[in-house]
């Protein structure tokens, strides 16, 4: 007999490689955005690239801040008191005034606001798209829109003198083709004779600190002269709790809330195993079996047993009991007849029964019986306990006569005698 090519073991582990690839699959698609960052050789959080500014919080991490990028709803945790990041939003203006609307958001809700103006963009290399391929300037005008949006009164500026002198209480930056801002709401940190480099806003309810040149904290220029240290001291300025919350969403890097997501989340996800398991064990309790579905059974179940219990359930729900017993004598004598007949058919049936029975020890028991069915017949319904006893009685008088009979000639000379 040939055998299968896949024994069980193989096949359970198949099995159980198509539920791991359906589950791996599942998680993918559910949490892939969470746990992949995206490519990036832009002014962003995930960029390593010149413009990039993951050495700035890589920086940070190391200093005790704790770094949460944030790709949904700004607002909603700058509301709770953590030191906000915009570092280099885009602010164009064929966005329809969505990016205005989200930077006044963040700017009404955050207590505390760090503000890193825009100056330059690239394009990544075709060939390696984590490197910038092309770098260019953008506009003056986007960098004053961004302080338009956050409510800043002021103007940027880019002096063609290369060397500049800073003074203020924050160490001095190395910087080429400097970018500074110019505003009489806005007060100095770091400045030079031709605007600020760092400059703040104190309310009763924010502090706001804008930093004009990203130079200073991007990958490519973090290392030069004291700018690490400078960009540290504009983090410890704010004071509080060092959570630093930077905002990804102005980038491009927004992720979509996703209720299956959150119902995976802890701890929603208690829930969503207990209502699985539910799902699981109604599904369980419904489930007949495997395989073909159980046949209906018969209306009429095969063999002699079902015919006779039905008949005699028949006869006892007419009150035809009496009748039954008298018609089972009947054939028991037929029987007795049939096994022992009368030799030459000499003598009458009756005569012969009287003689076996005679023979057997039994003398008028076939007459004592037909007197006790008789009576039981008028009896009706009520004589079914008799009925049985008068059954059993008969049954016994018939293996009587007829037991030993087939091939003991000598019983039947003993009764011919």
């Amino acid at each position: 007999m040939k055998r299968d090519s896949l024994g069980r073991g193989r096949l359970a582990l198949l099995a159980l490689a198509a539920v791991v690839s359906l589950v791996g699959t599942f998680a993918l698609a559910v949490f892939g955005e969470l746990l992949f960052e995206p490519p990036s050789a832009g002014a962003d959080a995930f960029s390593r690239s010149a413009l990039g500014h993951r050495a700035f919080l890589d920086l940070a991490r190391k200093e005790g801040f704790r770094v949460l990028v944030s790709r949904h709803r700004t607002q909603d945790r700058a509301r709770e008191g953590a030191l906000t990041a915009l570092l280099e939003p885009a602010a164009g203006e064929e966005d329809g005034g969505r990016t205005g609307a989200v930077l006044s958001g963040i700017r009404s809700s955050a207590r505390r606001l760090l503000v890193v103006l825009p100056k330059r963009s690239g394009d990544p290399d075709p060939l390696r798209p984590a490197w910038l391929g092309s770098v260019r300037d953008r506009s003056v005008a986007e960098a004053e829109r961004v302080l338009t949006a956050l409510s800043l009164d002021a103007q940027v500026v880019r002096p063609t003198s290369s060397v500049l002198a800073f003074e203020g209480a924050l160490p001095a930056p190395e910087v080429d083709n400097v970018q500074l801002v110019r505003s009489k709401d806005l007060r100095p940190l770091l400045a030079s004779s031709e605007g600020m480099l760092v400059a703040e806003l104190v309310s009763k309810r924010s502090r706001v600190i804008v930093v004009s040149d990203p130079d200073v904290l991007e990958n490519h220029g973090l290392s030069r002269g004291r700018n690490a240290e400078l960009s540290l001291a504009v983090l410890q300025r704010f004071g509080g709790e060092p959570v630093l919350v930077v905002d990804e969403t102005l980038h491009g890097h927004e992720i979509e809330p996703s209720i299956t997501r959150e119902l995976l989340r802890f701890p929603l996800v208690l829930a969503t195993l207990q209502a699985l398991a539910a799902l699981f064990l109604l599904a369980w309790a419904a489930l007949v079996r495997f395989g073909r579905p159980v046949p209906p059974a018969p209306l009429l179940k095969p063999g002699k047993a079902f015919l006779i219990e039905h008949t005699a359930e028949l006869l006892r729900a007419g009150g035809h009991a009496g009748e039954a017993a008298r018609a089972y004598l009947r054939t028991a004598r037929e029987e007795v007849l049939a096994r022992l007949p009368p030799p030459g058919g000499a003598e009458s049936a009756s005569a012969w029964l009287e003689r076996l029975e005679a023979a057997r020890g039994r003398a008028g028991s076939y007459r004592r019986l037909e007197e006790r069915v008789a009576g039981i017949a008028e009896k009706g319904r009520g004589a079914l306990a008799e009925v049985v006893r008068a059954a059993q009685e008969i049954s016994r008088w018939r293996e009587e006569l007829t037991d030993g009979t087939r091939g003991d000639p000598g019983t039947r000379r003993g009764a011919q005698g």
